[in-house]
């Protein structure tokens, strides 16, 4: 029994030698245990931009069959409510170009409902609306989106615009993105708002008692403390990666402490898919890690896809699932662990989040 460090030493040399299979579908087709564990299993993305969700006016590809393809179970599919106001630099940073108009934010999030409403008619997917519906969803491999905001800038200071999203179907909520909010400081701007504003506070109890899940992605390590002591339910940090080195100003990254912080609410930390991994098979390298560092009931996939502007993700097609779950047995992980990884964990955080 070789340990999961020296496996993931052996992954390298497994994709440089082509050992490692390309295609979710030649995973599924030649490797008998993947095809068991691809029935047992429930795949979840905890944070997903895929087929244009964030701005774009019609789907831009079917991501339902890609996921019926893939076996992957449920995606948390979301919109940037501070999307009209951000842009990219020429360095494909995000920037805050401009103030919104009144009412401007919470009239594109409407817009962007709508877009989710046709999404789901059109291509048959189901939403994930109570305890149970992800279960059920796997159960009869029909794919699932849990709909999810990130920023709640289209809240406009008013809470109850909190319930106008939850009765639209919005069961994963992120508190904030690149734009300054009221609710608490944000990761990648000077941090004026001391953590956790009454409001953010306001906003966690609102959503503890609505039923939504409570995700902490992009804010400061100082607002994830006060978020933690605030919410009732475990938290999520949808999508981000571990610093391997010190934290430089304004990064997306974390520290092992934030990280740890987070599971010591029972919570999950999603990891990116982000290009700087090169490959599907170093991003499975790194998934490992965090489960190394964070406990492997701690650690998800949050890929991010189609979130890095001109750059592309290391995995972009939920087709490539069966790859992904081949590549996480190859490093060390049992199969009871690679069901945690790859949605177990959400899914227990999920319910948990849900209202019976």
């Amino acid at each position: 029994m070789i340990t999961r460090r020296e496996a993931l030493a052996a992954l390298g040399g497994l994709a440089l030698a082509g050992c490692a299979t390309r295609t979710g579908g030649d995973a599924r087709e030649t490797d008998a245990e993947t095809a068991r564990l691809l029935d047992g299993v429930i795949g979840i993305d905890m944070h997903s931009h895929a087929a244009g969700a964030t701005g774009r006016r019609a789907p831009t590809y079917d991501l339902a069959e890609h996921m019926r393809t893939g076996r992957m179970t449920a995606v948390c599919l979301q919109h940037s409510s501070d999307g009209p106001v951000t842009q990219r630099d020429p360095q494909n940073r995000v920037r805050v170009v401009r103030e919104p108009q009144p009412g401007e934010l919470w009239r594109f999030t409407q817009s962007r409902l709508l877009w989710f409403d046709n999404l789901v008619h059109t291509q048959g997917l189901r939403r994930a609306l109570r305890r149970g519906d992800i279960e059920s969803a796997h159960r009869d491999r029909a794919p699932a989106i849990v709909q999810a905001i990130e920023g709640c800038q289209f809240m406009e200071g008013r809470l109850e615009h909190l319930g106008d999203v939850y009765r639209r179907g919005v069961r994963h909520l992120q508190l904030v993105h690149f734009m300054p909010s009221d609710l608490g400081d944000n990761q990648t701007e000077s941090p004026t708002q001391g953590g956790l504003t009454p409001l953010g506070r306001d906003v966690i109890a609102e959503c503890n008692r609505l039923g939504i899940v409570v995700d902490v992605a992009h804010g400061t390590l100082v607002m994830v403390e006060a978020a933690a002591r605030a919410s009732r339910t475990p938290l999520i940090l949808s999508h981000t990666n571990l610093a391997s080195r010190r934290l430089e100003p304004f990064t997306r990254l974390i520290s092992v402490e934030h990280g740890k912080l987070v599971a010591s609410t029972g919570g999950v930390v999603g990891i990116w898919a982000s290009p700087t991994f090169t490959s599907l098979s170093r991003y499975v390298e790194g998934v490992a890690r965090a489960a190394e560092t964070l406990g492997v009931d701690h650690v998800g996939f949050g890929t991010d896809n189609s979130g890095f502007g001109k750059s592309q993700a290391v995995w972009t097609d939920y087709a490539d699932f069966p790859t992904v779950v081949q590549l996480l047995r190859r490093t060390g992980f049992s199969a009871a662990d690679v069901g945690k990884v790859v949605g177990g964990n959400y899914l227990r955080v999920l319910n948990e989040s849900l209202r019976a």
